[in-house]
């Protein structure tokens, strides 16, 4: 059977159902998909036996999967145009024109919440509903005010329960209509939710205001986009920008409208500003698809770095000498720490030994699973085999990024290969010239007897004077080679430094902790053996010229450290929930009682899956609160950047920056340019 025939012909029939599904426009109505659907199949059906039983060693299935029961014309068009594509929806006539034709005033509002929330207990699904009203009622119960069950209804937003959260979030306005932070956020959940057009009277409200304030004219642009109206929602989105020229959302939503219109250019760098604030793998994705190439420079670092990882720094290497004198008093120092060097490394050795055991066992494990296999049991076993990349953290794939870029020449590499040609080129010309010298020095210092003798006739060549050479090739071997050599060494040692430390800071986000130890070890031995390069010795065991040796040393060798990070944040949305971090761990902690398990967007009350994505800033220090909602641009305050994967970005802000950080009180939902979370929204 030749294998690579079969499967480059079953290849050739795969792309055939996939430019199936490809071809025209995307699908707008439940009909245009089930018609795709169709299409492919009978493709599929073509496949002869023997093809369709490679389909399932190779583990896919011969089945179009079926258009889930309770799909709406609504539900194709909102998960179309909400996610990893360039698509922008459709002017959406119906829900224009079911905008309701009021200008709120202070007023009025209550009384337009209390038809909002009406409206959201009949179209959330009644299991969400009944759960929201024993959560508010508890709230009540335990003297929660407004504000902090509007925080735990972003809570619920952010982790994926857009029910319950808009419940929530409605009878915390109806406590306190007054509060314009839970009005604006309770508009943005209508918007995400699949409501825009009711959100529309409750953000212009807000927006008369505070003219100014970018989430609000971000909530506002989003708004408007979802309803398919482009110009307005880029007027607003523009404003945002010109306030806060990396508005993580409203960037977002422009490179979408940017590349809908053909402007590629434009449309990345707004993903590159929105990447630059918060980081998604869908950003990342969408920069990839329209052909940018990401650079390391244009994600912001995830935490602080640890200044000093493993303590590298506290391994000294003892002073150079700088002549011949020097020489044997600094030769015990340095014996000694050469000495302290060799046996820290055979420690680590004996460190580094159970996880190369480990390793192995584990190599030896795959290689018994697929020894005498046939190469179809090997592709149908592959799976389970290999690391699923699926799954991974925004972290990782900017780590993948960021230790790609200092392989390429040009960059971190070629300094330290420029640092290290410098050491060998000095060593080379000394190797090459010192003989000569030795030679010169030999010639230019030769005794001749001064007077005559039964032994010695006067003149006579009486040999070199061996006290003159060596101190004078000793001298020469210091100024001309040891001290441009330690500086050498010095600048080969901080170019070392800075591609470990960079290298450990990425690494950590990469590999499991057992991995990571690993890591860390060799990190130690390579700058071990870095730091104990030696200069050029031209001590040879005699003491001569009155020089003194100096015995014994009292050098110590430092221990290394464990890398320190004091990176900590905590995003507290009352009731004992919260999102924490800690340097490159993140823990979700929140009680969804029966809704807990649905923390990523994994589907609505239907069963069909949504994206929805956002941020939420809370400030930190009562003083970043400036007028109006929370905006993006505080000066002290932290955020999360939440997409259907679930929260993939954790950050800080301005004086925020360094130490613990907790947020517990003001919150603004930044509404993100995907639309359709909650079922019985769009009506």
């Amino acid at each position: 059977m030749n294998l690579n025939k079969h499967i480059a012909t079953l290849f050739m029939a795969l792309v055939s159902v996939m430019t199936v599904l490809a071809q025209s426009r995307n699908p707008a109505s439940q009909k245009e998909i089930q018609d795709k659907i169709n299409q492919a199949q009978q493709q599929l059906d073509k496949l002869s036996p023997e093809q369709k039983r490679m389909m399932e060693q190779l583990g896919m299935s011969a089945k179009v999967p079926a258009l889930p029961a309770g799909v709406s014309d609504a539900d194709v068009k909102a998960a179309v145009s909400s996610g990893e594509g360039f698509g922008v929806p459709s002017k959406n006539m119906a829900l224009i024109g079911a905008i309701p034709q009021i200008t709120l005033v202070a007023a009025t509002v209550p009384s337009y919440v209390k038809t909002l929330n009406g409206y959201v207990e009949k179209s959330i699904a009644n299991d969400a509903k009944l759960f929201g009203q024993q959560v508010y009622k508890d709230f009540k119960v335990n003297n929660f005010d407004a504000l902090a069950i509007g925080n735990a209804a972003v809570g619920h937003w952010t982790t994926g329960n857009p029910e319950v959260a808009v419940y929530l979030m409605g009878r915390a306005c109806a406590d306190n209509a007054a509060d314009d932070d839970l009005l604006c956020n309770f508009a943005a959940m209508l918007s995400m939710g699949g409501a825009p057009h009711r959100a529309i009277p409750l953000l212009e409200y807000l927006g008369k205001k505070y003219p100014d304030n970018t989430t609000i004219l971000n909530n506002l642009g989003q708004a408007w986009f979802y309803l398919g109206e482009m110009d307005k929602a880029n007027e607003k989105l523009d404003k945002a920008v010109k306030a806060f020229a990396y508005h993580p959302q409203a960037n977002y939503t422009q490179c979408l409208i940017e590349q809908s219109k053909g402007n590629t250019t434009k449309a990345v760098d707004k993903m590159k500003n929105s990447l630059s604030y918060s980081a998604s793998l869908s950003k990342i994705n969408m920069l990839r698809k329209l052909g940018y190439k990401i650079k390391g420079s244009d994600m912001r670092k995830p935490f602080k770095p640890d200044p000093n990882p493993l303590g590298l720094k506290n391994i000294i290497r003892p002073a150079a000498p700088t002549n011949y004198a020097s020489e044997l008093k600094l030769k015990a120092e340095w014996d000694a720490f050469e000495k302290q060097v060799n046996e820290k490394n055979s420690e680590l050795t004996k460190k580094l030994q159970p996880y190369l055991t480990a390793n192995n066992k584990k190599a030896l494990e795959t290689y018994n699973k697929i020894q005498g296999k046939t190469a179809n049991e090997i592709l149908a076993a592959g799976p389970t085999l290999s690391k699923n990349s699926d799954g991974r953290s925004v972290y990782a794939v900017m780590a993948d990024i960021n230790l790609n870029e200092m392989g390429k020449d040009g960059g971190m590499n070629y300094r330290i290969k420029t640092a290290k040609a410098a050491i060998n080129a000095l060593l080379k010309d000394y190797n090459a010239k010192k003989d000569a010298k030795i030679k010169e020095l030999e010639k230019a210092y030769r005794e001749r007897a001064g007077e005559t003798s039964e032994y010695a006739k006067k003149g006579e060549d009486l040999g070199t004077d061996e006290c003159k050479v060596k101190q004078l090739f000793s001298q020469w071997v210091y100024d001309n080679y040891n001290k441009p050599l330690e500086e050498a060494y010095q600048n080969y040692l901080h170019q070392l430094y800075i591609k470990i430390t960079e290298e450990l800071y990425w690494k950590q986000f990469k590999y499991t902790d057992a991995e990571f130890e690993q890591v860390k070890i060799g990190a130690k031995q390579e700058w071990l053996v870095a730091v104990s390069a030696r200069y050029i010795e031209t001590y040879h065991g005699e003491t001569h010229c009155n020089a003194q040796q100096v015995e014994g040393s009292g050098y110590k060798l430092a221990d290394f450290d464990d890398m320190h990070c004091k990176y900590h944040t905590s995003l507290n949305f009352g009731g004992g929930n919260s999102i924490e971090t800690h340097c490159n761990k993140m823990t979700v902690k929140f009680n969804g009682g029966p809704l807990s398990g649905n923390l990523n967007y994994k589907s609505d009350s239907k069963g069909i899956d949504r994206l929805v994505n956002g941020t939420v800033e809370a400030t930190v220090f009562e003083k970043s609160i400036g007028k109006g909602p929370l905006e993006a641009s505080v000066k002290a305050g932290m955020g999360v950047e939440f997409t259907s994967k679930g929260v993939e970005d954790v950050y800080v802000n301005g004086e925020a920056s360094a130490g613990t950080v907790s947020a517990t009180g003001k919150m603004s939902l930044i509404s993100g340019s995907m639309t359709g979370a909650i079922s019985g929204f769009g009506k």
